[in-house]
């Protein structure tokens, strides 16, 4: 009768040592997911970004940070590493075959008929050959601007200007255009730590 006593409590205890790591896995896991839910500065989708520095932390969605494609507008948010100064800015890009446009305006409409427009620096602007592209980009911090900006892009419909030598026109298509408002999101949180 105690050898049964015996090897029954010799079962249960290597039951409860395979059991008690699984356990222990599964509820770790789930109180990371409830951390994320109740977490208001948790956005879906924003990772590092590959467009930063050494001397910044800098975030963007992965749709932003991974696209194939040659997205003309590119937004990222993090902080300075030295001091800690939350920054958000955007990246606006042209991508052309024969010359650059020498765009001198950018200009963002909505369906609403909103406009945003921003004059060319030519200290904050680059040019840049790539194999068979120049890219022309632009780059501009949108700190105090990123509340106006996400009542701006909740929109069905933003189209993006460059005016130049050559006007360059196009649509932001959906994808695009929810990464855009998930990164200003985040960066709408992250200023308000």
């Amino acid at each position: 009768m105690t050898s049964n006593r015996a090897n029954y409590k010799k079962m249960i205890l290597r039951n409860f040592k395979i059991i008690l790591p699984l356990l222990t896995l599964f509820i770790t896991g789930c109180l990371i997911s409830v951390n994320q839910f109740l977490d208001p500065y948790h956005v879906p989708g924003i990772v590092k970004t590959r467009y930063g520095n050494n001397n910044r932390s800098s975030y963007t969605h992965k749709y932003l940070n991974a696209s194939l494609k040659a997205l003309p507008l590119i937004i990222t948010t993090g902080t300075f590493k030295n001091s800690e100064q939350i920054f958000s800015e955007i990246n606006f890009k042209v991508y052309t075959k024969k010359k650059p446009i020498n765009y001198k305006y950018i200009e963002l409409y909505n369906s609403k008929g909103e406009k945003w427009e921003w004059e060319i620096f030519p200290n904050h602007k680059s040019i840049k050959k790539e194999k068979h592209f120049f890219i022309e980009s632009y780059k501009i911090r949108i700190d105090s601007q990123v509340t106006q900006l996400l009542k701006f892009f909740n929109d069905d419909a933003i189209y993006l200007k460059f005016i130049g030598d050559v006007n360059n026109f196009r649509k932001l298509d959906e994808k695009h255009r929810t990464s855009l408002i998930q990164v200003l999101k985040f960066a709408e949180n992250f200023s308000d730590r």
